[in-house]
């Protein structure tokens, strides 16, 4: 398992954004769950020069092999070889209980697309592998293709690829495999492209592999239960006025990290048809992006594949009274038109030139 010759490069996206919402001026502490470079840390380092300590997770030991070199005379920030699904541990070793920030970059990242050996991506002829830690034993994308039945794998791309084209995709693979298993990047995009209507082919603005490649990422790395898991523990390790902020880049990311947030801020749980309160949840954080925020025009021209990048971010709510009629009030229930308790409001960070960030509360009237 070798390493290339020069450290790997790997732009952050949304950093303006993320600046201006992802952490309180008063923060002290921040992890940096996804840290590959740490890109996303050195401009809040640059930004809140009273950030005491930084905590960076990455599931991808060889480009935290980099980060450990170009971070050793930081003594701010300490690196862990984790998938960020094991924060709690993590926080817990440490002694930490809560922290004021939370970044989740998700994705892969530019270096690990480059990088032939990596196996990610169909423009780069390499092994078929995908997995984000080539240090663990676990199944490879070739492991997925040359042996999962065709139902499952026509299932697997629909559900994590969204491919039109699933079950003719299967099809083909396993029709060829039966004289050759595949091994390489380059050996599998080739299949898929001739299995999809040349006219289809010719019309679309991406590669024809692009979502079986994304669907056979997101299995080799069981990367969506890793961001459940997650979402449901980042809020619990925030601290009053706290920030989780999530970097998505396609709609099964989003639409779990906005179902997750959206859950967290409405608080009761109780099914519609209940008149009163009983199960006695809050809400626990405050949206600061009821609408996610995208790249403009200009970083998507410096950075092509930041375009599909979205960013939501939830601040930690102070911890609320029970509320009346619930199981742990001890007070008669209330019905549900009793006005919801005011919220504090955090300032709404702004833009240089006064104008509000796309998606922020205020944007909406």
């Amino acid at each position: 398992m070798s390493q290339p010759a020069s450290p790997p490069v790997h732009r952050p996206v949304l950093v303006d954004p993320f600046l201006a919402l992802g952490f309180p001026e008063e923060g002290t502490i921040f992890v940096d769950a996804t840290f590959g470079l740490g890109g996303h840390t050195r401009a809040l380092l640059s930004r809140f020069p009273r950030l005491e300590r930084v905590i960076g997770l990455d599931r991808d030991g060889e480009i935290l092999d980099w980060a450990r070199r170009e971070w050793a005379a930081e003594p701010r920030v300490v690196l862990v070889h984790e998938r960020f699904s094991r924060l709690p541990a993590v926080l817990a070793g440490m002694g930490i209980a809560a922290v004021d920030g939370i970044l989740l970059d998700l994705g892969v990242s530019s270096w690990q697309l480059e990088e032939p050996g990596r196996g990610f991506s169909f423009s780069r002829p390499g092994p078929l592998d995908m997995r984000m830690d080539r240090r663990t034993e676990g199944p490879t994308a070739r492991d997925l293709v040359n042996t999962l039945p065709e139902e499952e794998l026509a299932r697997l791309f629909a559900e994590f690829g969204e491919e039109r084209f699933a079950r003719r995709i299967a099809q083909a693979i396993v029709r060829r495999r039966t004289t050759a298993a595949f091994t390489t990047t380059a050996d599998l995009a080739a299949l898929i492209e001739g299995a999809i209507p040349a006219r289809l082919r010719a019309t679309s603005p991406i590669h024809p592999a692009t979502r079986v490649f994304q669907a056979l990422r997101i299995a080799v790395n069981d990367e969506l239960t890793e961001l459940e898991q997650a979402l449901t523990k980042a809020i619990d390790l925030l601290r009053p006025d706290g920030r989780l902020t999530v970097i998505s880049f396609h709609s099964l990311e989003d639409r779990r990290v906005k179902q997750a947030m959206a859950m967290a801020a409405r608080g009761c749980r109780c099914p519609p048809r209940f008149p009163v309160c009983t199960c006695g949840q809050q809400p626990t954080v405050e949206l600061l992006t009821r609408k996610p925020i995208g790249p403009t025009p200009a970083e998507q021209a410096a950075n092509p594949r930041c375009r599909s990048a979205r960013l939501r971010v939830a601040r930690r709510l102070p911890p609320a009274p029970a509320r009346e009629g619930s199981a742990s009030s001890g007070r008669p229930p209330a019905t549900r038109e009793v006005a919801p308790a005011r919220r504090e409001r955090a300032r709404r960070p702004s833009r240089p030139d006064g104008s509000l960030w796309p998606g922020t509360p205020e944007n909406d009237a």
